[in-house]
């Protein structure tokens, strides 16, 4: 299994290209610099040889967190990447301090959702059309992880501070 690794400013053209093979509406060059200037956006990525072929975007803001973007190639889905992503995303802001951690996700990205519920996250709530779509606005699901939803999760994972 490749090992994730904190993204430096100068691999973002390499998540940007990512984010433009997998998203509609990708984030620019500009968006992930301006978060990765503040200071407060960590990105995680995981190479194949060269190649980026999964990264996780977060918003680290002790003790909360947001998981902002996350994105693996599908020739690399199915092995236990997104886990390790997100993972690794916590365990840091788990050092700097975060002891909770929220996201939202397409109500149809039901990999993600398995994913996430698998870490402990637990379904609080939901914005209706929040993601555009072809077919029909699709619903944003919003997941939270804390210390009370990680007692009840049977994933290894841990905030430090629980």
């Amino acid at each position: 299994m490749p090992c994730v690794l904190l993204l430096s400013r100068d691999e973002l053209p390499d998540v940007v290209s990512l984010e433009a093979e997998l998203f509609p509406d990708p984030w620019s060059l500009g968006q992930f610099q301006n978060g990765h200037d503040q200071g407060t956006c960590r990105i995680h990525g995981v190479r194949d040889h060269m190649t980026l072929v999964g990264y996780i975007s977060c918003q680290v803001l002790p003790p909360e967190m947001e998981i902002l973007n996350m994105a693996v190639l599908p020739g690399f889905r199915r092995r236990g990447m997104g886990r390790e992503l997100v993972t690794a995303a916590m365990d840091h802001g788990s050092a700097l301090g975060v002891v909770v951690c929220h996201l939202e996700v397409d109500e149809t990205n039901i990999a993600a959702l398995h994913l996430y519920t698998s870490l402990g996250f637990s379904r609080i709530g939901r914005r209706r059309g929040y993601y555009p779509h072809p077919e029909g606005a699709r619903d944003a699901v919003l997941m939270r992880r804390d210390p009370r939803s990680v007692a009840a999760s049977r994933g290894p994972m841990a905030f430090a501070n629980v």
